[in-house]
């Protein structure tokens, strides 16, 4: 059990919360039995034996009493207390005005050790007790009178008798069955929230909208839960005005960028700016367009159907291959085996687009760049660049994120990729390419076998 745990914290308070129960409720007979006046000695036996160790001999033998700070303290509480003692050879001593019979009585009872005398019916309560006394002074008779005071400390001593009897073995298997009981009930209502916590880890920026359920967890939690719940709100809200705005900016966007692009390619061929234009305008209709392109996979409604792979690669690669080389760059297509897959046939075009477009940005003047479609259902683009450092190819699927400070692309392609990866249920990877450069492989999930 860990100490800091709130097992461990539930079961040292509900033992020292016992613990103060008990010596409160010792403590309150204590102070009720003073206050009631039932702090006596209601038999006479503690009594008698005060008074027999305060008896002495005195110098021609007889009885005296030697007072003791106990003896004290009874007669000055019940100063008409009452006693005789009386030993063999006749001597006596008393105090107090002792009744006849019961002076009788310790002139006569030799033999008897000790007896409770005249019990009331009611309580069954002595009015006297006798007590034979055998000490260093002899032996002798004792009759005294019941229910004198008792002290703080004989008190204290019975009431504590009393509890380590009666309460202090309750005390204990309580106490035992709190410290078995609790972890379990704890861990047992914990498990809620353990569940709780669960889901929670699992919440990422597409199910803000699914709430935590309150009702699996104590009502005491449910504050914290419902605030949670209200956190992803706020959370989800934000993320939806940020998507708006970016995909209306994008959008805006598109007019202006195309108005460019018409005017720069109405330019004379022998413009020495021209290439340079229309290179830069392609990036910005990129750029726009991958904005676009993210805010559709947020929001996702793909139209699964069968996908052939090679006549895909040669459409996109067809329309792309007079910007490559424009690029200084060159461009071959690998094809396999026949491949059909289902997939949304748009959202892999701008995957497949935008890594050859990468490559294009990153490789620079002269790379080779080689597209190939390979089994089960992956796309694979090989360059002879710079190639993408093994501590950064996690980095490099964040949005904007480029590779480099000398990099010109929007930041957007890799995690644009990434995304159409997880809408397919497939995977991203980025490794070593046989060229040199970089080699990322598009693997497409839901593979419908091969033809």
């Amino acid at each position: 059990m860990k100490a800091g745990s709130l097992r461990g914290r539930l079961v040292r308070v509900l033992i020292t919360l016992q613990v103060v129960a008990g010596v409160s409720v010792l403590a309150a007979l204590v102070a009720w039995s003073w206050s009631s006046g039932r702090m006596v000695d209601e038999s006479g036996a503690r009594i008698a034996k005060v008074i027999g160790e305060a008896i002495s001999r005195g110098e021609n033998g007889e009885l005296v009493l030697v007072p003791n700070d106990r003896t004290r303290e009874i007669f000055a509480e019940v100063p008409s207390y009452w006693f005789i003692a009386r030993d063999e050879a006749g001597h006596e001593l008393q105090r107090g005005n002792v009744p006849l019979r019961y002076a009788e009585i310790a002139r006569s009872a030799n033999g008897i050790g000790r007896a409770a005398l005249d019990l009331l019916d009611e309580e069954e309560r002595p009015q006297a007790r006798l007590e034979r006394i055998e000490s260093t002074s002899g032996t002798f008779n004792l009759v005294v009178q019941a229910g004198g005071p008792m002290s703080m400390a004989e008190t204290l001593r019975l009431w504590l008798f009393a509890y380590l009897i009666l309460i202090a073995p309750v005390t204990i298997v309580t106490t035992l069955v709190v410290a078995v009981a609790t972890p379990f009930v704890v861990k047992r209502t914990l498990l809620r929230i353990t569940t709780a916590a669960a889901q929670i880890e699992r919440v990422d920026i597409e199910s803000l909208s699914q709430p935590l359920p309150g009702d699996q967890v104590p009502s005491e939690l449910r504050p914290f839960i419902e605030a949670v719940n209200r956190a992803f709100q706020r959370l989800r809200e934000a993320h939806e005005r940020q998507a708006r705005f970016l995909a209306d900016a994008a959008h805006e966007l598109r007019t202006p960028i195309s108005t460019l692009r018409i005017q720069i390619d109405s330019l004379p061929d022998a413009h020495s700016e021209k290439l340079i234009l229309q290179r830069s305008t392609s990036r910005l209709m990129l750029l726009a367009e991958n904005l676009l392109n993210v805010q559709r996979l947020k929001r996702p409604v793909a139209n699964f159907q069968p996908v052939d792979l090679q006549g895909l690669c040669e459409q996109v690669v067809g329309d792309l291959a007079p910007l490559v080389i424009a690029s200084g760059c060159t461009i071959s297509l690998e094809l396999g085996p026949t491949t059909k897959v289902d997939a949304d046939s748009p959202s892999i075009e701008r995957a497949l687009a935008n890594l050859i477009l990468n490559a294009v940005d990153h490789g620079g003047h002269g790379c080779e760049i080689r597209v190939s479609v390979r089994v089960p259902a992956t796309l694979v683009v090989d360059d002879s660049g710079p190639g993408i450092p093994a501590s950064q190819r996690e980095q490099v699927l964040e949005p904007f994120q480029r590779l480099g400070s000398s990099s010109h692309g929007t930041g957007l392609g890799l995690y644009l990729v990434a995304e159409v990866a997880r809408l397919h249920h497939g995977a991203l990877k980025i490794e070593e390419s046989p060229l040199g450069g970089a080699s990322v492989r598009l693997a497409i999930g839901k593979a419908a076998g091969s033809q």
